[in-house]
C-alpha cells in the first residue's frame, strides 16, 4: 500500500497529535512542516517523530496531501494567499476546523475536505495515546472524503460525514459537550471548595459523580438519566441551593439559575408536570439585571 505524504501548514496541538497517530499507525508519511517559525516547526517534527521543518512550503508538496492546521480565523486569508503563490499542486487539501466549511480552501484549486477530530487536545501526548475510536466528522467533496476515510478508519478512528450547512450547529454541540463541561466542572469545584472541601477531595468526589453520570447517559436518554431535587420537584431543597449559591458565589448565581431552568424543562419532559413546577420556575428565574 502506498502511503500518502502529508505536508503541513500550521502544526498546533490538534494537527501534530492527529498526524503522529496516523504516522505511528503506518497510514501516512509526513513531509514538509511549516509553522509559525522554523524552531516551532522543528519542535512539531520532534513530537511527531517524522517530517521536515521548513520556513516555506516548496514544489515537493506536488502529489502529496496538504493539511492546513490553522485557526478558523486564518484559514480564508491563508488559503487565498497561498493560492497566489502555491509552489506545487497537492493531490488534495483539507483542514481540521469544526465549524469552517471545506469550501474555504477552494482558492487552492485542488480537491478539498475538512475533517474534525472530536476530542480535546489540551495534552497532545495524552491525546495520541487515547486517539483510538475517536470520531472524525468529515465534510467537503464526496470523492475527497472517500479518499481520506480509509486512512483514518484503518488507524482505528470512527468516521461520519456532515453537510457543509450544518457544520456550525454541529460544532456548537461539541462545544457544549466538551468545553462547557469543563466550565461546569470548574464551577462545581469552586462551590465545593467554598463549602469547605479540600480541592483534591472535591475534584475526586465530583469527578466520580460525573463519570457515573456519563456512564448512565451511554445507556439512556438525558431525560431518563436525570435525577436530583429539580427532577423530584423539591421546592424546599432548591430554595436552599439557590440561596447558598447566591451567598457564596454571586457571580455564578445567574448561570446556576439558567441551568436549573433548563433542567426543569428536562424534568417535566421525563415525569410530566407537578404542582411545584410553577413555584420552582419563579424561584429559579434570574432576577432582572
Amino acid at each position: 500500500m502506498n502511503r500518502p505524504t502529508v505536508h503541513v501548514l500550521g502544526c498546533g496541538r490538534a494537527t501534530r497529535s492527529v498526524l503522529r497517530w496516523l504516522f505511528e499507525n503506518d497510514q501516512i508519511d509526513i513531509g514538509q512542516v511549516c509553522n509559525r517559525s522554523l524552531d516551532s516547526a522543528a519542535e512539531a517534527v520532534e513530537f511527531m517523530g517524522a517530517g521536515q521543518p521548513v520556513e516555506v512550503l516548496d514544489h515537493e508538496i506536488t502529489g502529496g496531501w496538504l493539511l492546513l492546521g490553522l485557526p478558523d480565523g486564518q484559514l480564508d486569508g491563508l488559503a487565498r494567499g497561498l493560492a497566489c503563490r502555491m509552489p506545487g499542486q497537492p493531490e488534495l487539501a483539507f483542514h481540521l476546523s469544526g465549524s469552517t466549511p471545506a469550501a474555504v480552501l477552494e482558492p487552492l484549486g485542488t480537491p478539498i475536505a475538512s475533517i474534525h477530530p472530536v476530542r480535546a487536545f489540551s495534552d497532545p501526548a495524552r491525546a495520541v495515546a487515547q486517539m483510538s475510536a475517536t470520531w472524525f466528522v468529515a465534510e467537503g467533496a464526496p470523492e475527497t472524503c472517500a479518499q481520506l476515510e480509509p486512512v483514518f478508519t484503518r488507524a482505528g478512528g470512527r468516521w461520519l460525514t456532515l453537510g457543509s450547512g450544518d457544520k456550525a450547529l454541529y460544532h456548537a454541540a461539541t462545544v457544549v459537550a466538551s468545553n462547557y463541561l469543563v466550565t461546569l466542572t470548574q464551577l462545581a469545584r469552586t462551590l465545593a471548595t467554598q463549602a469547605g472541601l479540600e480541592s483534591e477531595s472535591a475534584a475526586e468526589l465530583l469527578g466520580h459523580l460525573q463519570a457515573t453520570t456519563l456512564a448512565g447517559l451511554e445507556a439512556s436518554s438525558p431525560a431518563q438519566a436525570l435525577t436530583g431535587p429539580i427532577e423530584r420537584g423539591d421546592l424546599a431543597a432548591c430554595s436552599r441551593l439557590v440561596k447558598a449559591v447566591d451567598q457564596a458565589n454571586p457571580d455564578a448565581g445567574r448561570l446556576f439559575r439558567n441551568l436549573a431552568l433548563a433542567t426543569l424543562d428536562l424534568a417535566m419532559e421525563k415525569r410530566g408536570p407537578k404542582p411545584t413546577d410553577q413555584p420552582l420556575r419563579q424561584l429559579l428565574s434570574p432576577p432582572d439585571p
